[in-house]
């Protein structure tokens, strides 16, 4: 009996190692150099055929024509090597930037007074539907192909990572674009060691039933690059989605918002928010932490610098707590 016993904890012990051997074998992990031309498709085949993608920045920047939808994937990771970067093809230039400040944009209304575009898109707000025309009368484009200017869309995934990148988008405007990482209806996704600046629409939006979303150690700001609308992060698309409740669990942990945020560091709905061992190195008049539609956010051992006018702004039916907060 005893030499059977051990005869079958052997087998055993070999079958396991055969099985953990042919998972090995099977995982598919390549790495990737810049060439300088156009990377959105190509990197989208990537992830989708293996399970980690490295990017080497040793060779440039990895060009974006367009930002990169993931959808409908699991257990994945996108991880960037020697400082990979990713950049969008389209910039805000200077030209466009003085031809807005001469139609008054910044001073035009957020809220109200928008109209119908070229392209018959319909616009609500001002600010947004002037310079939406501006844009496609320049590039004489009725499908807006710049405001797809971004970086990664996370859509439908469960179980992924994304470590080690940096994003520069094209600019802050007010276009309703894209986000240089944007997430919907995904769960179990970490955001590690990245560094977002300028994107379009927003750094990093969190929204439609997303969950268990784990941010560490990243930053975000903007530079000359941006116009307007240097709205970080959001976490919750609206007061009316509803179906976000209960959902929308969210954690920053030692992330840091740099010169240029100037609100949504992040704006939350619905969402149950932990930002833990951050700060807020910006200069804001704006609320740096706002908790809108039943959000609960907690923030935990932060630092607010002295550019902070307002900390945080709690509507009626959400909360924010503060635990061993500094504030200068």
């Amino acid at each position: 009996m005893h030499c059977a016993y051990k005869t079958l904890i052997v087998s055993l012990l070999s079958l396991c190692l055969s099985v953990l051997t042919c998972q090995f074998a099977q995982a598919r992990n390549v790495t990737i150099v810049s060439d300088g031309r156009d990377f959105s498709d190509r990197l989208l085949a990537a992830v989708e055929v293996n399970d980690t993608v490295f990017l080497d920045g040793g060779n440039g920047v990895f060009v974006l024509h367009h930002t990169v939808v993931l959808k409908h994937l699991k257990d994945k990771a996108l991880i960037g090597l020697n400082e990979a970067c990713l950049q969008t093809e389209f910039r805000l230039t200077d030209e466009i930037k003085s031809a807005l400040d001469s139609m008054g944009i910044r001073g035009m209304s957020t809220a109200g007074k928008g109209g119908v575009l070229s392209n018959g898109m319909r616009v609500r707000e001002e600010r947004e539907w002037r310079t939406r025309q501006y844009l496609i009368d320049l590039y004489d484009d009725q499908h807006e192909h710049c405001r797809s200017a971004g970086g990664l869309q996370v859509s439908h995934c469960r179980n992924m990572l994304i470590k080690g990148l940096r994003i520069q988008g094209p600019g802050a405007v007010d276009v309703g674009g894209n986000d240089l990482i944007g997430m919907d209806h995904s769960t179990h996704i970490r955001i590690e060691d990245c560094h977002l600046r300028d994107g379009m629409d927003g750094n990093m939006d969190i929204i439609a039933q997303s969950d268990s979303i784990w941010v560490s150690r990243c930053t975000f700001g903007y530079t000359e690059l941006s116009y307007d609308h240097m709205n970080s992060n959001l976490v919750g698309a609206g007061d009316g989605f509803e179906a976000d409740r209960g959902l929308l669990h969210v954690t920053y942990e030692d992330c840091t918002w740099l010169e240029g945020c100037r609100q949504r560091m992040p704006m939350a709905r619905y969402g149950v928010v932990r930002l833990i061992r951050c700060k807020w190195l910006c200069t804001s008049d704006f609320p740096a932490v706002d908790a809108r539609k039943e959000a609960k956010i907690s923030i935990e051992d932060g630092l607010f610098g002295e550019g902070i006018k307002v900390p945080f702004r709690v509507a009626e039916d959400a909360r924010c707590d503060t635990i061993n907060c500094r504030f200068f």
